[in-house]
């Protein structure tokens, strides 16, 4: 094993991920339908996905340090996640924008554990406010030298009416970024977090 490089002299990776993935239901655990279950559980594996081909393919784990993070916009009326949380907490006394903060920060947080066991020099955070915003501001400010961002859950009509989060932090990010689609993933690139 080599010996320890500070963190300014390694190369600062950004990989940002859609917090949509990192949502589970907004309902309890005993509310939950199978198929919300299964939702999650599959949004879940794809940020997994997304990270597992991140290691595998671009983080040099001597070299490289990774600031792991994703942005909940607690202000986000349209919000998938939120509008569920929402409605849940109609129904009961749960604040929907703690719950959402406590899955994501929770996700994250695990993801990152996964990394570290992979001997990656990593750091994590959850942002609040928009990732088209957030995450550009957080690359420049931690001297970022490459951007990953994974790709956002969107509808056909979504992509028609606005830009993805991704497609603006393509176009501002004041380095290179790299839009990784989880759905094009093979499940076989999970492996690369197992070891």
């Amino acid at each position: 094993m080599s010996a320890h490089v500070p963190l300014s002299l390694r190369r600062k990776v950004v990989v940002a991920l859609d917090a949509e993935y990192l949502q589970a239901s907004a309902r309890g655990v005993d509310e939950r339908t199978n198929e919300e279950t299964e939702h999650a559980m599959a949004n879940r594996f794809a940020a997994f996905k997304t990270l597992a081909w991140v290691k595998a393919n671009i983080i040099r784990p001597m070299d490289d340090h990774v600031f792991l993070v994703t942005c909940v916009d607690p202000t986000g009326a349209w919000d998938a996640g939120v509008i569920s949380a929402m409605w849940a907490s109609m129904q009961g006394t749960r604040d929907p924008h703690t719950d959402v903060m406590k899955q994501v920060e929770g996700e994250v947080a695990r993801l990152a554990a996964q990394l570290a066991r992979c001997n990656v020099s990593v750091s994590h955070e959850v942002l609040r406010g928009t990732p088209s915003v957030c995450v550009p501001d957080y690359v420049h400010a931690h001297h970022g030298e490459l951007a990953v961002v994974q790709a956002p859950v969107r509808t056909a009509a979504a992509d028609m009416m606005t830009y993805a989060w991704t497609d603006v932090c393509v176009r501002t990010t004041k380095c290179p970024v790299l839009v990784v689609r989880p759905h094009e993933l093979s499940d076989s690139v999970a492996q690369a977090l197992d070891e």
